[in-house]
């Protein structure tokens, strides 16, 4: 009997150690990831992510959530394709970039400093009322009360002013000042110096990405750029890249006219060269006819284009997927574009015979856009699974690809569709109602 209440005591003894090691990890890594801290407490919170963002706190990383309070010397990554939103209560917030790296070097109510040590952030601090500082290159800026963007890059980096006027303590132990439209560029020499240079901004040399926090930030009525310059930009680069798309996928399909002229060229030049040759060669210009008869004639081959070339327009767009991100599957946001556009309408020559299946995956080659599809034996075509790696039931049960022909969406397979010259084509994203989101299918 002894024997067993020692056995039963060493048991008790036992389950009570591990519990007491179970709530000492639980508390721990409560205290890291900072589940017990009050909310008045909170200066800094994660907003929304998108993708891959990671945060190191006392040298243990994990994945942020939104929501999720951050202190003092905590690192904040984001991966490709990834971008993460830092909210300062009621005060402002800062945007990070893909492939950018930050560290809350001071996370107080009165005192903020952050450290940008890659990539590219946009900071809106127009109503700060504490201090906020920016370090970035072995600079420091002064930014409570602007609007500003800080970009760190081999070699290089600058500051971009779009609201306030500040003061800028340069590396080499200098100050400068910047106002509102202007940016100070910096660049890395090999000896270890550096130069600086304040100039004017212009809303071309802005990317995607910053006219976007630009045209979204609750300041930007109060911006040195308006939002008619920046979507002008935006509108200017789109068209520039749909008419070199366009241009790319279309430089193989020559028309039949100027490729019958060039081959008459061609044709004009090796007779006269021939002709010549055989001039040298003592022979008489009635000898250059005759050979000139077995010369074969112009079929009317136009080079192997297979026919005639017709014209058709194709657009790729998951917008419905911006109206449920909530059902999305993690890590997918990062292939969804800003304005649910994949493609936007782009004109495409095709020729006699061809599907709605060839033009897709031509045009998806030349933009070097992602596509996955497989051959389908009981419908006899092809099945399109994925494009821009969105895939069928990536966001919801219902989800997937569905292509419609002048309006129209069709009950059959994309390679079963033959193409006539004019028509419209539009690849779109289903989310809710088996096609009902995107105009088909059912409700």
């Amino acid at each position: 009997m002894e024997t067993k209440g020692k056995k039963r005591l060493l048991n008790v003894i036992m389950v009570l150690l591990i519990l007491v090691i179970a709530a000492s990890g639980v508390l721990t890594v409560g205290k890291i990831r900072g589940w017990f801290d009050k909310p008045e407490e909170t200066v800094v919170s994660a907003g929304t992510t998108k993708g891959v963002v990671n945060i190191q706190r006392n040298g243990i990383g994990y994945t942020l959530n939104a929501d999720s309070a951050l202190q003092g010397n905590d690192l904040v990554e984001t991966k490709k394709g990834a971008e993460a939103e830092l909210d300062w209560t009621d005060q402002g917030k800062l945007e990070l970039n893909e492939k950018s790296e930050v560290v809350l070097t001071a996370c107080e109510k009165e005192q903020s400093e952050v450290q940008v040590n890659k990539g590219e952030v946009f900071g809106d601090m127009l109503k700060q009322s504490g201090t906020f500082d920016v370090a970035f290159a072995g600079n420091t800026a002064h930014l409570s009360g602007a609007v500003f963007s800080v970009s760190v890059q081999s070699g290089s980096s600058s500051l971009n002013l779009y609201a306030g006027d500040i003061s800028i303590l340069l590396a080499d132990g200098t100050q400068e000042r910047v106002e509102a439209g202007e940016y100070l560029s910096v660049t890395d020499s090999s000896d270890g110096s550096s130069s600086y240079q304040i100039q004017k901004m212009q809303a071309a040399s802005l990317n995607e990405f910053l006219i976007n926090q630009v045209q979204s930030c609750d300041s930007s009525k109060d911006l040195c750029f308006t939002p008619e310059d920046l979507q002008k930009v935006l509108d200017d680069r789109a068209a520039e890249k749909q008419a070199a798309l366009e241009a790319a996928m279309n430089a193989e399909k020559i028309p039949s006219e100027e490729k019958k002229e060039a081959e008459s060229d061609n044709k004009e030049q090796e007779s006269e060269a021939q002709s010549e040759t055989e001039t040298e060669n003592g022979e008489s210009e009635e000898d250059q006819n005759s050979v000139e008869e077995y010369t074969p004639e112009d079929t009317g081959d136009d080079g192997g284009s297979g026919g005639s070339s017709n014209i058709c327009t194709i657009t790729i767009r998951c917008d419905t997927i911006l109206d449920n991100l909530n059902n999305l599957d993690a890590g997918k946001e990062a292939y969804v574009p800003s304005n649910g556009v994949i493609l936007a309408t782009s004109s495409v020559e095709f020729e006699d015979g061809e599907t709605v299946f060839d033009v897709l995956n031509r045009v998806c080659e030349y933009a070097g856009i992602q596509i996955e599809y497989s051959w389908t034996p009981l419908y006899n075509s092809y099945y399109i699974e994925g494009i821009n790696n969105l895939y069928e039931f990536d966001c919801g049960n219902e989800s997937g690809w569905m292509y419609k022909v002048n309006g129209w969406f069709p009950n059959y397979g994309c390679s079963s569709y033959t193409l006539k010259d004019g028509d419209d084509i539009v690849w779109c994203y289903t989310c809710n109602g088996l096609g009902a989101d995107v105009g088909g299918g059912m409700s």
